[in-house]
């Protein structure tokens, strides 16, 4: 049960391709409140073979105002399936600790200078297939309260995976569900949500399009949307729900901030995109890719929506009614004044006669 909350959180991390980035950062004010890490890379992904033992370099970078000693330790990590808050502990992985050493622990990097830690993993021949856990680099001695009593705690957490290429180990992904937000839509934007599903035993690293068309089988697809872009992984066992957006239309809904910090829905009316009005029904067609370790495999998926601006429709015809009734009103009162004048002409014959 630990280690399926440690997986399901490190995966909900990685496929939002956090970077490494301070966890508490305060109002730089003096060198004790200004703490400041750039880590590369972030994350570190790995391939290791039962029994190997690996070095991997992470590059640091102190771009703080002064000097900083700094200490480097795994860490486990819990993941709160409610809230999708993640909490790092102060505990070792027991699974790791036997097999992961740092070539220093404590280290100094002055203000400005790049500091280059060797992680060293010496797998053991037994070993499952993939491992995940988080580095946390931070202070080594956390700097006194200040003078209005806050305590600077500054530190960065690289999330890292272990994938082991032992026989066995086997990729596999699939896409349980593909769907919009709503099946009818009087304007866009649309949001299309990519469920991933790893059913392996190793990570996999899907990417891929969704490609906006009239039909499934169109050659010339009206827009393009990016799936898992920054190529995040998803581990072994893990579901993983992607959104994309596609809102290239006219008029669109536009969702702003307002000076209170509410969120405000509007219809932008853009002229320079008339062109881009959408009416009608559409089709989403995924199109992604994984590797299994011999070969990119394709994945494909559809999804149809409507787009119908019944507004717009209905002014229309009722506009179009209008008219209608108007050009009807103007007819018959030419008819009425040309048989009036008819009848007319035709009582002045018979008065002449």
């Amino acid at each position: 049960m630990r280690r399926t909350r440690i997986i399901t959180a490190l995966f909900v991390l990685l496929l939002l391709a956090i970077p490494a980035s301070s966890l508490f950062l305060a109002t730089p004010a003096s060198a004790a409140d200004n703490f400041s890490l750039q880590v590369t890379p972030s994350p570190l992904v790995t391939t290791v073979k039962p029994g190997e033992s690996k070095v991997l370099d992470l590059k640091i970078r102190n771009a703080a105002l002064g000097s900083e000693e700094l200490k480097i330790e795994p860490r486990s990590f819990s993941f709160d399936n409610n809230s999708g808050k993640v909490t790092l502990r102060d505990t070792t992985p027991p699974d790791i600790a036997q097999w992961i050493s740092f070539s220093n622990p404590t280290f100094t990097v002055k203000a400005g200078e790049w500091y280059t830690q060797k992680i060293r993993i010496n797998l053991p021949k037994e070993s499952g297939f993939s491992y995940s856990f988080a580095l946390v680099i931070s202070r080594k001695n956390n700097p006194e309260p200040t003078k209005g009593g806050r305590l600077i705690k500054g530190s960065v957490a690289v999330f890292t995976l272990v994938n082991v290429d032992r026989p066995g180990a086997t990729r596999s992904l699939a896409v349980p569900k593909f769907v919009t937000s709503k099946g009818f839509y009087e304007y866009l934007p649309t949001t299309l949500s990519v469920q991933f599903k790893n059913t392996g035993n190793t990570i996999v690293q899907p990417y891929g399009n969704i490609f906006i068309q009239r039909g499934s089988n169109d050659k010339n697809p009206i827009s393009t949307l990016p799936v898992n872009e920054t190529r995040g992984y998803i581990l072994p066992g893990s579901v993983r729900t992607l959104d994309a957006t596609w809102d290239a239309g006219f008029p669109v809904y536009k969702t702003s901030t307002t000076s209170d910090g509410s969120e405000q829905r509007s219809l932008v009316w853009n002229w320079d995109h008339a062109s881009r009005f959408r009416i009608g029904r559409y089709t989403a067609k995924l199109v992604a890719v994984y590797n299994d370790g011999a070969r990119d495999v394709p994945i494909q998926s559809e999804v149809t929506f409507w787009v119908i601006p019944w507004k717009s429709i209905s002014l229309l015809l009722v506009v179009l009614v209008a008219l209608w009734y108007v050009g009807r009103w103007r007819n018959k009162r030419r008819t009425a004044k040309a048989v009036k004048r008819a009848l007319a002409a035709k009582k002045e014959d018979s008065h002449e006669n």
